[in-house]
């Protein structure tokens, strides 16, 4: 007999944008069966679940991960899962080791997508898999690291590379064009790849070449490969970056409006935050942000580290408040307790490849009017993490994106609007089937909160980490996660194959 169960007592948000409202679900199996007024449905032989105070929603779609490694070595991800998210997007800002052949930590190896949505399922992570396949990853299989452009014979391998990423069932592609190898490539390049998804709806997803000096330059770009291809385009963490950027948000929503007018189909994810986080190294001004092996060749060369710290006085980041996240000290901070100017212990990091820095560098304002658009979704941009590992501190975005971004969707356009931006939204930009809505036939992975109370306090230095007012998060219809019993944890999450 198909388990049953009843979601009684509580309101139900159903995704689609409407307000919340009184309703009882009917689960059977992993799907809903029914969503119907409250006493709709007979309980007997069903399992009874009280959401009296509660508010039931889809469950919650991280469209910007970067878990494809750290779920299989932390499969139960209660960093997204306590969020009350059920489904990531992984592979984006041109990363993605699940679609080029790769072996990690020994214990698994896999050859293209295929391989490593077996590797997925056979672990049993805690939350879905979607994948985009990552131009930087397929770029470096082919090319190597070297700082050249694409001959004929590259990038006809590398699209081969996207070409069975896709027919395995990734659901896009992404570039990463402020990081190495992406950062090597033209514009021809990118279109050249864009044109395997021609006729298709896989959407291209770009963290730009630039979110300031050259942010309206680096969009048109993203707008032409984008058009060259499915004409999808989702644009990465939309921002502006650094003060003097601030007043071209303007240029860069009427930008994207006349494309859209023209034609294409435009997205965008966020994380309600005003630091970004990202490699210690996006520190350091021309010339020397185009070299990769910049660490090693300070190791090598107390001369070049000179060097380095003169030209960190011209930084494009603001030093002192750069947060480095493994040390949960600010480089102002790090500075004065080792006697040192603030340029010299950043070289220091970048040669100790000190690996992610929080930088805050955007507008509160800007920030809002970003979530205010109707096109723009939740996106965590963080990897998967235990909570209860020391080790595992990062940028707040990694526990409390969705939390925040609830909270202050919720005050500026209503709480139905901010369910559909974290659930429907993304569901619809990557073509995920079944999921993001209570409806009849959907699957059933849903959120019960304390709407009230859902919100996140988790600071840089790893305090307040767990969110509040999630009370449980059902996947495929069973309970992964329940505040009444928060040590276990469920696996029932699966790799989700796209294709449209």
């Amino acid at each position: 007999m198909t388990e049953r169960k009843v979601i009684h007592g509580g309101k139900v948000c159903d995704g689609s944008g409407a307000e919340p409202r009184e309703q009882d679900i009917l689960i059977e199996g992993a799907r809903i069966a029914e969503v119907g007024a409250p006493g709709s449905f007979d309980a007997a032989e069903a399992e009874r679940i009280d959401a009296t105070g509660l508010l039931t929603v889809p469950g919650f779609i991280d469209a910007h991960s970067h878990g494809e490694r750290a779920k299989l070595r932390y499969p139960e991800n209660r960093s997204k899962l306590l969020q009350g998210i059920t489904t990531e997007v992984d592979g984006n800002c041109g990363v993605s080791w699940s679609c080029i052949p790769y072996e990690l930590d020994g214990k698994w190896r896999w050859e293209g997508l295929a391989g490593y949505a077996e590797a997925v399922d056979r672990t049993g992570c805690s939350t879905n898999t979607v994948i985009l396949c990552g131009h930087n990853s397929i770029r470096e299989k082919v090319m190597g690291r070297r700082n050249a452009l694409a001959n004929a014979d590259e990038l006809a391998a590398m699209r081969k590379f996207l070409e069975r990423a896709l027919a395995g069932g990734a659901a896009g592609w992404t570039t990463g064009l402020t990081y190495c190898r992406g950062k090597f490539s033209d514009t021809a390049e990118l279109t050249a790849l864009g044109e395997v998804t021609r006729g298709t709806k896989r959407v291209y997803a770009t963290h730009m070449r630039s979110e300031g000096d050259d942010l309206i330059a680096a969009v048109k770009e993203a707008i032409e490969v984008a058009r060259a291809g499915s004409g999808i385009l989702e644009v990465s963490h939309i921002k502006t970056i650094f003060p003097r950027n601030f007043h071209k948000l303007d240029e860069l929503l009427d930008t994207l409006e006349a494309a859209r007018a023209s034609g294409l189909t435009i997205y965008a994810d966020r994380y309600p935050y005003v630091y970004s986080s990202t490699i210690i190294s996006q520190t350091l001004p021309e010339p020397y942000f185009h070299d990769p092996d910049i660490s090693a060749k300070l190791r090598a060369s107390a001369a070049f580290q000179d060097e380095i710290t003169e030209a960190l006085k011209h930084s494009p980041r603001d030093l002192p408040t750069t947060i480095i996240m493994k040390k949960k000290r600010t480089l102002a901070q790090i500075a004065e307790a080792e006697g040192i100017s603030i340029e010299r212990a950043c070289m220091r990091e970048i040669m100790e490849r000190s690996g992610s820095a929080a930088f805050l560098c955007m507008s509160e304002d800007n920030m809002r009017r970003i979530l205010a658009q109707p096109w723009v979704c939740c996106g965590t941009d963080s990897v998967s993490m235990q909570l209860d590992d020391p080790a595992s501190i990062g940028h707040p975005r990694s526990v409390g994106s969705f939390p925040r971004f609830f909270r202050v969707g919720s005050e500026m356009c209503g709480v139905g609007e901010a369910v559909r931006r974290m659930t429907a939204l993304p569901a619809e930009i990557f073509g995920i089937p079944d999921r993001g809505l209570i409806r009849r036939g959907c699957v059933a992975d849903l959120v019960m909160i304390e709407s009230d109370k859902f919100d996140s306090h988790a600071g840089f230095r790893g305090e307040n980490p767990f969110p509040a007012g999630i009370r449980r998060v059902i996947v495929a219809g069973r309970t992964a996660w329940d505040a009444a019993k928060p040590e276990t944890v469920g696996r029932y999450g699966r790799f989700l194959a796209i294709n449209r």
